[in-house]
């Protein structure tokens, strides 16, 4: 069986047309002297089937994105519904914030899927805010804020490829144009692969400086002479790791890999000083 068509009015795409000679037409003998393959149960030559494959990679590439954006757009409200069953007063923020991203997701997701250019563009913004909220106060601690860039350049690769673009163009803009095979050299796989990485050095440095400045803002806080189960007790377990030994307390943040520390030295009850460490 043949694949489905995607959008019938695009018969700029070869795979919305009755492509290929069915096999039945056809005998096996005519069709390899005609320089024909079997693809699919029809009869195509070599280049109909490569187009035909990197076409119908781009619209599943591009409708399986929607489907995935209308899950995260589930995963949401479901995690909204558990987080407004306790006080709701100190979760007003979060609530609105998931709530915008859901509506937003569901939106892009329907439009992905029908293959509407204003669910790409909702899309895309929602990929470029995957690229800017881990430097952000909001998630600047939070341990999947790789997964979040990763997520955030696999969607803008997807839908910014040249078949993409093409998909999203207006009809009449390709009607008469030529398909064009999109150039894949090396090149320009290095320069998705270097900004990528720019990306990713850029969030690990970022990360890197929040953990130095919370450590040393916790040693800037152990007093000499305070008491350690007060000075403790004033340190939030959430953003660090306390890791207690006989004559010293370190004070991991959790931001940064666990890399930085803050040591503090103490005499069984009172602090005696502290400084700062870096763990390679």
């Amino acid at each position: 069986m043949a694949w489905k068509k995607y959008q019938p009015d695009r018969t700029d795409f070869l795979i919305n047309t009755d492509w290929g000679i069915p096999r039945e037409n056809l005998s096996k003998k005519e069709a390899h002297g005609s320089g024909k393959r079997l693809f699919q149960k029809r009869w195509v030559t070599r280049e109909e089937k490569r187009r035909l494959q990197e076409e119908h990679a781009a619209y599943s590439s591009i409708r399986g994105t929607g489907i995935l954006l209308i899950i995260g757009s589930g995963l949401l409200l479901i995690n909204l519904f558990f987080l407004l069953k306790g006080p709701v007063s100190a979760k007003m923020i979060w609530a609105f914030f998931e709530l915008v991203y859901a509506a937003a997701l569901l939106a892009a997701g329907i439009g992905l899927f029908r293959l509407v250019r204003w669910g790409r563009n909702i899309a895309l913004v929602i990929f470029l805010s995957f690229l800017i909220l881990p430097f952000t106060p909001l998630l600047s601690n939070e341990k999947g804020a790789p997964v979040l860039i990763f997520i955030g350049l696999t969607g803008f690769y997807y839908l910014l490829r040249p078949p993409a673009r093409r998909i999203f163009a207006p009809a009449a803009a390709e009607e008469d144009r030529p398909p064009v095979r999109p150039k894949r050299s090396v090149l320009s796989w290095m320069v998705y692969a270097i900004l990528a990485l720019a990306v990713l050095f850029t969030y690990f440095t970022f990360d890197l400086h929040q953990a130095g400045k919370r450590a040393a803002d916790v040693c800037q806080s152990a007093r000499q002479g305070t008491s350690v189960e007060d000075f403790l007790a004033k340190v939030p377990p959430e953003d660090y790791r306390i890791i207690k030994a006989d004559d010293r307390v370190i004070i991991v943040p959790r931001a940064g890999m666990g890399r930085h520390a803050c040591i503090v030295f103490h005499d069984g009850q009172n602090i005696t000083g502290s400084r700062t460490g870096f763990e390679d």
